[in-house]
């Protein structure tokens, strides 16, 4: 009997992590484990605890405060609070730890906790920086290493416990749910710590070369990394390829399709758990906190593979490696420049015409190189209408070589590039838009293989 576990009256699941003390309160009144009176104590008390710390912010040289510092201060204090009531061992016993214990005991319970939990998170950070995947993606690379340390720098627990001041870019394949301040960075480096133990199982290489199977260009790109590796662990189990190498086919593509086709969802969960019981024999992946994290993980891959089932877009998920250093190049010269003094009096007779067919007869002349035809179309002041006639006098391999130095840009992305650069962007881009679908595929693919010197 001593073994059964006390029923709680309050669903912890409806209980709010980040404004833990005020959804608490709301739940024990609306459950009448609480009176109206305990309520009105309770925020006498948070008002009284709001004073103190605001002395506290002034350093005892004024009472007065911006009531946005204050706001910010007495969130704080209820989140500290929060924290030193979610000790408890159910929602029942903190909601009595309210009618028993004063605002400012609670308080700094909640403080001595957070302290230890900076020294805990600091702790974990340190692992993961020991353990970080081998990538070039920056988003990954600049939230892991350096954002995580400016929130150390600059985390205030005395005045703003609930806030972290940093963009946790980098996204994980669990998201974390309303979870604040110290409480949301320790979780989210548990959770990079998980998913960098996994990834280390693989190469660096073939970690690469399968999330170039998503994008070539996936270091600039906002992803997981974990969640591609893992699904693909998975498929190479269930499919039986190469799981060290992360070494999906096609052919893998083809049985996973035909043998996911057609199964619930929790159907296709129940294959992901037996793949992965073969893959904790073949990785060391130790502990249950881990093993309980890989599980809600494929928990999500399997909702998205039902959605991926339905579009037809398995391949999406389940990514194959490309090997772009191994695709074919084909190299491309912009050529030599002719000297300042010509150049300068071509821009200038070209800037001085008033007809485009004159500055076109003008160009054909005189322009040998693409390097000079490139500063032309920089310099020489052309509208957007005179650039793509210029365009239109070219020959394929030159407007590739164009596109691929000048690719084009939403707005957002040019705000760096200067006028003429974007004019010139844009119009390469319309260019391309309106031959026909057979060229722009074939442009598409020199685009892609083109190696260029200027």
């Amino acid at each position: 009997m001593e073994n059964i576990e006390k029923i709680s009256v309050i669903n912890k699941e409806k209980l709010n992590g980040e404004f833990y003390l005020q959804s608490l309160l709301e739940e024990a009144l609306g459950l009448r484990l609480i009176t109206d009176a305990d309520i009105e104590r309770i925020q006498y008390e948070c008002l009284e605890l709001l004073a103190n710390r605001v002395e506290r912010y002034n350093g005892d040289h004024s009472s007065s405060i911006r009531a946005e510092a204050a706001q910010s201060i007495m969130t704080s204090n209820l989140y500290t609070i929060g924290i030193s009531l979610k000790s408890y061992s159910s929602a029942d016993d903190a909601v009595k730890a309210l009618q028993e214990t004063k605002a400012a005991e609670l308080y700094a319970n909640g403080r001595k906790r957070i302290d230890t939990m900076l020294k805990t998170a600091k702790a974990l950070h340190s692992k993961v920086l020991n353990n970080m995947v081998d990538t070039g993606n920056v988003f990954y690379n600049e939230t892991v290493a350096g954002g995580i340390k400016g929130f150390f720098k600059i985390y205030d627990p005395d005045f703003e416990a609930h806030e972290i001041h940093i963009t946790a870019d980098y996204p994980l394949c669990n998201p974390i749910k309303s979870l604040a301040g110290i409480e949301f960075i320790q979780k989210y480096l548990e959770s990079i710590l998980y998913e960098n133990a996994f990834c280390r199982n693989f190469s660096s290489d073939d970690i690469h070369h399968l999330l170039c199977g998503h994008d070539e260009a996936y270091q600039e790109l906002l992803l997981n990394i974990y969640e591609p590796v893992l699904t693909a662990a998975i498929g190479c189990v269930v499919a039986g390829e190469d799981v060290r190498r992360l070494n999906l086919t096609e052919t893998s593509l083809l049985f996973l399709n035909s043998l996911l086709k057609g199964k619930s969802k929790d159907q296709i969960y129940t294959v992901f758990l037996k793949a992965f019981d073969e893959l904790k024999s073949i990785f060391p992946i130790t502990g249950n906190l881990q093993e309980q994290y890989i599980k809600t993980s494929l928990r999500m891959i399997t909702s998205k593979v039902i959605v991926a089932m339905e579009l037809q877009t398995l391949d999406k998920l389940f990514l194959i490696a490309s090997y772009p250093e191994n695709k074919p190049k084909l190299y491309f010269s912009f050529g030599d420049k002719m000297d300042n003094k010509s150049y300068r009096e071509i821009v200038e007779e070209i800037m001085q015409c008033r007809h485009l067919s004159d500055k076109i007869t003008i160009i054909k002349e005189h322009i040998r190189s693409l390097a000079d035809m490139e500063d032309i179309l920089l310099d020489a002041e052309l509208s957007a209408h005179e650039v793509l006639a210029v365009l239109r006098e070219l020959d394929q391999p030159e407007i590739a070589a164009l596109s691929k130095k000048y690719p084009f840009k939403s707005d957002l992305e040019a705000i760096d590039l200067k006028e003429q650069e974007r004019i010139l962007s844009k119009c390469l881009y319309d260019f391309i838009a309106s031959l026909p679908e057979e060229q722009q595929a074939g442009l598409s693919k020199a685009i892609d293989m083109l190696d260029i010197s200027f």
